[in-house]
């Protein structure tokens, strides 16, 4: 294996490039490799090439179902954490309105001493 195919791979690995973009920079390296005489060596780099979008592809589709998986669990999450927001700016709100009351309160007690 080439030490192009070792950094498509990692970088694959490392998630830096999508396993389509893999297969598009080793289908170039592929047509580099063409233009060496060894035919055996251009055929097992065909195969290659042909294993990686084969797992390219397998890949895509099972990254597709974990999301499909995941999706309703995540709007399950953003939805309890939007009701627990709006309950904490509720709260928030009854605590503001409280201390409002009370300098209210305290400010209208404050009057009456002076009169």
């Amino acid at each position: 294996m080439s030490e192009e195919t070792k950094m498509i791979l990692k970088m694959v690995d490392e998630g830096k490039i999508t396993p389509e973009q893999a297969v598009e920079m080793l289908n170039a390296l592929g047509k580099d490799d063409s233009v060496k005489e060894d035919s055996e060596f251009e055929f097992r780099g065909e195969e290659f090439i042909k294993d990686v979008e084969r797992w390219a592809k397998d890949f895509a589709s099972k990254m597709g179902n974990t999301v499909k998986d995941i999706e309703p669990k995540v709007k399950k999450i953003v939805k309890i954490m939007i009701q627990n927001t709006a309950k904490s700016i509720e709260e928030v709100g009854k605590v503001i309105k409280s201390q409002d009351e009370e300098v209210e309160d305290d400010f209208d007690d404050e009057e009456l001493n002076q009169n």
